[in-house]
């Protein structure tokens, strides 16, 4: 037999274990439901030309509030430069005389060229007479001989021009070129040689290929040089103002254009 002391102790429940169920505890109860919510919608962005525009308002409003300065004057940012006197081009500092090529007289305003570069510029005329075509108005420093200008407005461009200004360009070139013939002669039409070994100076005027080059050159061999303009035409059987004269518009409306008989030839020396 067994010892009865060394039998395990069994422990028998006294009863059906019951299960553990959850903390409730810790658990929380979820709202019931409350529909959909609303999306707030995005707020638009305010218009920098509206608080411009609200802006100007208010400033005009204070503007009519405290009224105008005393004196019954007007401020402003532009009213200094106004009164201060508008400098004169720097491409006309020593220029003295010019040739009117347009002038409106309802606007008082003059386009003229002048002599020494051939440039452009826009004249304010005194008073109401007319200026003619080709007419010569002194645009100097000296302000007390300026007769018929009251003041300088500024470079004038040709693509800027009126059609009735371009048409009556190549006759104020030419007509200026006649008038110094003899300085033109000299200089240009009697000092012209080869450019290269296939090219004449006298190629650079409009129309003018290697033969009539040849030609003119020729025609200036058998007498030396021409002793004028007329003497030119008539030997070349050329018209040499009106060629030169197109030869400086064309370099007028062409800045790329070299080389330029413009900055050779002028200033006109007397």
């Amino acid at each position: 037999m067994s010892d009865p002391r060394r039998r395990r102790q069994i422990k028998t429940p006294s009863g059906p274990r019951k299960k553990e169920g959850p903390d409730l505890s810790k658990y929380q109860m979820s709202p019931p439901p409350m529909g959909r919510q609303e999306v707030p919608k995005p707020q638009p962005k305010p218009d920098p030309t509206q608080q411009r525009r609200q802006g100007g308002r208010q400033q005009s409003g204070q503007r009519r509030q405290g009224g105008r300065p005393q004196g019954g004057q007007r401020g402003g940012r532009g009213q200094g430069r106004r009164d201060q006197p508008r400098p004169e081009p720097e491409a006309l500092k020593d220029e003295s005389w010019a040739r009117v090529l347009e002038h409106d007289t309802k606007s008082g305003v003059a386009t003229v060229m002048a002599e020494k570069t051939l440039a452009f510029c826009r004249l304010k005329i005194k008073g109401s007479d007319v200026l003619n075509l080709n007419q010569r108005i002194y645009i100097g420093k000296d302000r007390t001989k300026r007769t018929e200008v009251q003041g300088i407005l500024g470079m004038a461009h040709m693509d800027k021009m009126s059609n009735m200004a371009k048409q009556d360009l190549p006759t104020l070139v030419q007509t200026f070129i006649e008038e110094h013939g003899q300085y033109f002669v000299d200089e240009f039409y009697n000092k012209a040689g080869p450019m290269s070994l296939k090219q004449h100076s006298y190629e650079l005027l409009p129309d003018v290929g290697p033969v009539k080059a040849r030609n003119m050159v020729k025609a200036r061999d058998q007498v030396g040089r021409f002793a004028s303009m007329d003497e030119l035409n008539a030997l070349a059987k050329v018209k040499g103002a009106e060629l030169l004269a197109q030869r400086f518009i064309e370099e007028m409306e062409d800045k790329t254009l070299v080389p330029r008989l413009t900055e050779l030839l002028l200033p006109v020396e007397a």
